[in-house]
């Protein structure tokens, strides 16, 4: 008899003919995590890890960050023997009960017969080990709808696994099935959960996030970096964080003359950055954490308007969402402490008074050609810019490729 760990995909499931390309993917990022406690075989719509050397539930942890994985369980396997499952069964009542004998709590047999070639049918295999299970604990009761313990028996051409519960993963994709992005990366809320969530839909990401020094401290540079490594535990890749000054263009646009437009026309030139940062760094699409109507650059017209500012896609995975369901998303990823932490990043400094709501296109293009240097700092910053690599939490500052044709980030 040993313990293995049964993973379970839901959406990955439903795959037709490339079900197995998303697997393997997920095999991949589990060994990544897990190389060295156990070894992964596909069987199915499930990923069965083999233990290296002995482990307990804690080691499992990193299991709740891997997205594609619907659920697991810690599981016995024995041979296909009626008496042992009584006696697996009963085994783990008792270590559910934490051998509280006196516990008046309910219990139920759970079978799934999967190996039709077994000689009793399921409802006859739960009611008998059930019995079995009453008759060594006569204090517990049975419940079928809301029971306190769940006995799980799955019956399998290669055996039977026993286990008493299932662990929730974060379900979605595994990273790395749906090509890349780049984030737009604050130090607030909504873009680390935006981060996530794309993360959650297979994508491998990098970030770039823009900082006003020295208005902006070293503290909000822990900060960010900070929420990068959080990000960084959802995903087998290096997560690559671009830090972009930004202050020299937000001094230029805070001086115009018609400033209730400076909102719109940073926030086109941080789309112009992230877009060369992104062709530098071989993504495909813009990432950003708007939500409509939420502040003033999150109008539709003036979405319209920045969004006028790159060619390429971006995507808005919290466009339709209120602010609380964004708030629980982050808590849910552990984020959350880390974003409400009170040092300003660069979308909070220089905001005017009354800021333009609904700037029209041909009103910021007229302004901006009235700053031609707009274009010569914005590759300046780019090459001032500071690149760290992280990978599970650990941080590494590296040197940034100044941005020459044909360079690299």
């Amino acid at each position: 008899m040993n313990n293995i760990v049964i993973v379970r995909v839901d959406e990955i499931g439903l795959k037709s003919g490339n079900k197995m390309l998303f697997m393997k993917q997920l095999k991949n990022n589990i060994e990544s995590k897990f190389k060295d406690l156990f070894s992964c075989k596909i069987l199915g719509n499930r990923i069965y890890l083999f233990p290296k050397k002995t482990f307990n539930n804690r080691d499992l942890d990193n299991l709740g960050k891997i997205f594609g994985i619907s659920s697991y369980s810690v599981a016995k396997k024995i041979d296909k023997d009626f008496e042992k499952m009584e006696e697996e069964a009963y085994k783990l009542v008792i270590e559910a009960l934490n051998n509280d004998f006196d516990s008046c709590k309910s219990f139920r047999i759970s079978v799934n017969r999967a190996d039709k070639s077994f000689p009793m049918i399921s409802p006859e295999i739960a009611a008998r080990i059930g019995e079995y299970v009453l008759s060594n604990i006569p204090s517990l009761t049975v419940d079928l709808t809301q029971p306190d313990i769940n006995i799980e028996i799955d019956i399998r051409p290669e055996g039977v696994y026993l286990f008493k519960e299932r662990v929730r993963g974060p379900s979605g994709l595994p990273v790395g099935v749906s090509s890349t992005g780049t984030v737009l990366l604050s130090g607030g809320i909504d873009s680390p959960v935006a981060a996530l969530l794309m993360l959650r839909r297979g994508m491998v990401i990098n970030g770039v996030n823009f900082y006003s020094p020295p208005f902006t401290g070293p503290k909000s540079l822990d900060k960010i970096i900070k929420i990068s490594s959080i990000i960084s535990e959802y995903t087998p890749f290096p997560f690559h964080l671009y830090v972009v000054p930004l202050t020299k263009i937000q001094m230029l646009f805070k001086d115009l003359e018609e400033n209730q437009f400076s909102v719109v026309l940073q926030r086109r030139s941080m789309m112009r950055i992230a877009d060369k940062i992104s062709n530098l760094t071989g993504t495909k699409v813009l990432i950003t954490g708007e939500s409509l109507g939420q502040v003033a650059s999150q109008t539709v017209e003036n979405i319209l308007t920045i969004s006028e500012s790159t060619q390429k896609v971006i995507f808005r995975p919290l466009i339709g969402s209120t602010k609380n369901e964004t708030i629980e998303i982050s808590k849910k990823f552990g984020l959350y402490e880390t974003s409400i932490l009170p040092y300003e990043d660069s979308c909070s400094v220089f905001v005017p008074q009354n800021p333009a709501t609904k700037a029209q296109l041909r009103k910021i293009k007229q302004i901006e050609s009235y700053l031609p240097e707009v274009s010569v700092l914005e590759d300046e910053v780019i090459n001032e810019s500071k690149k760290y690599e992280i990978r599970d939490g650990k941080i590494e500052e590296i040197d940034v490729f100044k941005m020459v044709k044909g360079g690299i980030l």
